[in-house]
């Protein structure tokens, strides 16, 4: 692997840059909703959606997973590591 230390202030950084991006792409900041109104009662249709602020269909959920996995990787990435 590579013989250079990573310093552990640059893989913050790496993070929080990586945080914002996962924000952009999957944060849900545009909702929505639909329906479809049917002459026969009880048979109308209605759904919701969430969009990201570049439009992609996301939940709060998947971003806060993908929060989650930055974060980890992170932590991971930022400690040191020991030697033999």
């Amino acid at each position: 692997m590579d013989s250079r230390p990573r310093s552990a202030a640059v893989v913050i950084w790496c993070g929080a840059l990586a945080a914002i991006i996962v924000s952009v792409l999957l944060a849900p900041v545009i909702n929505g909703g639909w329906c479809a109104d049917a002459p026969v009662g009880g048979t109308s249709e209605c759904g919701t959606f969430q969009r990201s602020l570049i439009g992609l269909d996301t939940s709060v959920w998947l971003w806060l997973a993908a929060l989650a996995l930055v974060a980890v990787i992170t932590v991971v990435w930022a400690r040191p590591r020991r030697s033999r």
